[in-house]
């Protein structure tokens, strides 16, 4: 383990409902494979994003576009928009279209860990 941080996943608990639920677990025996990362990420997600493999829930539904993000311009500072500006105000920061989000300090500071150690081919995610 190299660190744990807060962090949120999803609008509910459910981890079948596409588009807002969480993020199933992915432990030892199945984790989701890390595909690329980027700290300049420019699309619906914007800056620092790790992008996982997609994973099916319990029920064999199909989650995909899952990252791990936060609230950010592409270049990876604070914006005025919403989707851009982590204002640390309550849950609502945390909350996302069913991927894993962290506030920008914390991101920025896993890439800044798994840049000193090496980026990981498989990651284990447990609530």
């Amino acid at each position: 383990m190299i660190k744990t941080y807060k962090a949120g996943s999803g609008q509910v608990k459910n981890t079948c409902a596409v588009g807002k639920g969480w993020l199933p677990n992915a432990g030892a025996s199945k984790p989701y494979a890390v595909q690329w990362h980027r700290k300049n990420f420019d699309g619906i997600i914007n800056g620092f994003v790790i992008k996982i493999s997609d994973r099916k829930c319990h029920n064999g539904t199909k989650r995909t576009e899952l990252f791990i993000h936060s609230e950010m311009k592409p270049n990876g500072k604070q914006g005025t928009i919403e989707s851009e500006r982590w204002t640390n105000s309550g849950p609502n920061d945390y909350y996302s279209n069913g991927c894993i989000k962290l506030n920008p300090t914390n991101i920025k500071d896993l890439f800044k860990r798994l840049d000193h150690v090496g980026w990981p081919k498989k990651l284990y995610v447990v609530d």
